[in-house]
Parts: C-alpha cells; sequence; structure tokens
C-alpha cells in the first residue's frame, strides 16, 4: 500500500460561496462513481479520482474534517515528431509510386489517418493531483502550482459532485501592496510570520518588468531599491511559528510548502510501515498547521466573507 499524496508542497485555494454538506462516506460515494477509467486505444486523455492509498478502495480518507482525495489525469502521448516522421512517409511513398504531388487536402486526411493508427501504440502518462476538502472551513485546497490545472481539477471534483460553489480569494487588502511593506517593514507581518530569503519583484506597468532574489537576506540594499523604484512583491517567501515555510503569492496562494522543525520532528517519528496511519498522521500534522495558516492570512487580507463565516 502505497499513499499518494504524502506531503501537499503547493495550495491553490478555492473558497465556498456556501457551506458544504456532504459527509466524509457521501463524498467517497460519490468520487467512487467518478473512478477515473482507463485511457482507450483511441482516447487522447481521460480523468476521474483514484484511492489516495493504491491498493485501497476507499476514495477518500478524512481527518479532522480535512478530506483527502486524488484526481488523476491519463494522456496518452504521441509526439509531433513521431507523428510527424509516419506523414512524412507516407507521403514520399505516394509521390514515389504514383509520380505525382500530394495535395494539401490529402495531406490533411493521411495525418488523420496517421495519427488513428499510431495513437493505440502511443505511451500514457498518468498526472495525480491530492485535493484536501476541508469540510469544516468550506475549501477546497488543490496541491498544484498551477491556477489553470487547479481549476481543470475543481472542475473534475464538480462534475463528481453535482455542484460545488466555490470561488477563489477576493481579497479587500491588495495582496502584492502588503507584501511589499512587509518587505520594507518586518514589523508589519503578523505574529507569528517572519520573512524568509527569497522574493519575485515585479514592475507596476504594462512591461510587467521581475525580479527574483534568491537565497539572501532580504533587507538589503539592493533588494529594497527595486521597492524604492516602484517595483511590488508578488511572491514572498515566509515563516510560520517555526512549523511550516511557504511562498505566498499575490493570489494568496501557497507555493513550495516545507516543514519547519516544530512539524518535522513528529514527521520523521512516523510508522512509514502503516500506510493509512502515515497518511492520517501526516494530514493531521500538516493539515491543522495549514487550516490555522489560511486562516490568519484570509482575516490580515480581508478576504471577502471568510470572518464573518468563522464567527457565524
Amino acid at each position: 500500500m502505497v499513499p499518494i499524496a504524502m506531503w501537499i508542497r503547493n495550495l491553490c485555494v478555492f473558497l465556498g460561496t456556501e457551506p458544504f454538506v456532504w459527509s466524509a462516506a457521501e463524498l467517497d460515494e460519490k468520487l467512487a462513481d467518478a473512478l477515473c477509467p482507463e485511457c482507450g486505444d483511441q482516447a487522447t486523455s481521460v480523468s476521474g479520482f483514484v484511492p489516495p492509498i493504491k491498493g485501497e478502495h476507499a476514495m477518500t480518507f478524512a481527518v479532522d474534517g480535512l478530506a483527502v482525495c486524488v484526481h488523476q489525469q491519463i494522456t496518452r502521448v504521441l509526439p509531433n515528431a513521431v507523428l510527424a516522421e509516419a506523414v512524412d512517409e507516407r507521403i514520399e511513398q505516394i509521390e514515389t509510386k504514383e509520380g505525382r504531388k500530394v495535395s494539401r487536402r490529402e495531406k490533411a486526411d493521411i495525418r488523420d489517418e496517421a495519427h488513428f493508427e499510431l495513437l493505440p501504440r502511443a505511451f500514457t502518462r498518468a498526472k495525480r493531483t491530492p485535493v484536501v476538502i476541508d469540510l469544516r472551513a468550506h475549501r477546497i485546497w488543490v496541491d498544484v502550482g498551477s491556477e489553470k490545472r487547479a481549476e481543470e481539477v475543481v472542475s473534475g471534483l464538480r462534475e463528481a459532485l453535482g455542484s460545488l460553489p466555490v470561488t477563489r480569494a477576493d481579497a479587500r487588502v491588495r495582496p502584492a501592496e502588503e507584501l511589499s511593506r512587509w518587505l520594507e517593514d518586518v514589523n508589519t507581518l503578523p505574529n507569528g510570520f517572519e520573512c524568509g530569503d527569497r522574493c519575485v519583484l515585479e514592475s507596476d506597468d504594462e512591461v510587467k518588468s521581475s525580479v527574483r532574489v534568491t537565497a539572501m537576506d532580504l533587507q538589503r540594499e539592493e533588494v529594497r531599491a527595486h521597492l524604492a523604484a516602484g517595483m511590488q512583491v508578488v511572491k514572498l517567501n515566509v515563516a510560520v511559528d517555526d512549523a511550516i515555510e511557504f511562498d505566498l503569492d499575490e493570489n494568496l496562494d501557497l507555493k513550495r510548502i516545507r516543514p519547519l522543525d516544530l512539524i518535522q520532528d513528529d514527521l520523521d517519528s512516523l510508522d512509514a510501515d502503516d500506510a493509512v496511519a502515515e497518511l492520517t498522521a501526516r494530514m493531521a500534522l500538516q493539515g491543522e498547521a495549514l487550516r490555522g495558516v489560511l486562516d490568519r492570512i484570509y482575516t490580515h487580507f480581508g478576504v471577502a466573507g471568510e470572518a464573518e463565516a468563522r464567527a457565524a
């Protein structure tokens, strides 16, 4: 038994516009009906959900109101170079045998025919994306760095569940301005937050020129000079409570999430021989920390609806 999702590395978060009404058992049943099928010979892509732990039948694992599931997309990959070579060979054979030029329309037909014949022999690639459904805070966490891919996964989840009223975070405080303020004055960071050693700055104009700073003291004059020149921070590395580190971007997404000493010590002590117990323990540790981090970030940036929902 091998866990697919052992540690969340990125968080693209979607907020529920209505309370989530499913129980963990209902989620498991609905996702079982949306199981990812085999990729047929003529299918270019299929998608659906798979168990978080290979060899297990459970489609979700729930820990403290966090339901872990995994979206899978299987793509049949036929390299353009392979297809082009097959098409060229067929065209050359026709022109040599029949002594004529192949028309543009006939070339298109030959390409379609070659694609149809080669596709069943193309190799497949599976992309698995961990998803966490926070049934308590009514949020969807997608472990992916690309917002486009996150939207695709959420669309698949919506289709499986029949309805999924979610939206992206809408902050009252402009994230780029606030992240820049954190870099200018570390005293403005929320309690427990500390600046790390990397950031991305971007100009606030049509050119959108950018500067990437890595492994450097962010308080150095050359970094602050970019702020003085009118650039803003669009991604900032921060650590929270000596427990977790990540890059916070202007969409309030978390990238490159990494455990620090307070969590890493507990992770190192887990029993890796029991996949179910390990996944449960890892999600309990990381889930609690990330839920608290999101609460603090959304409160600080005035994300619409979040503070009111927690107060209700």
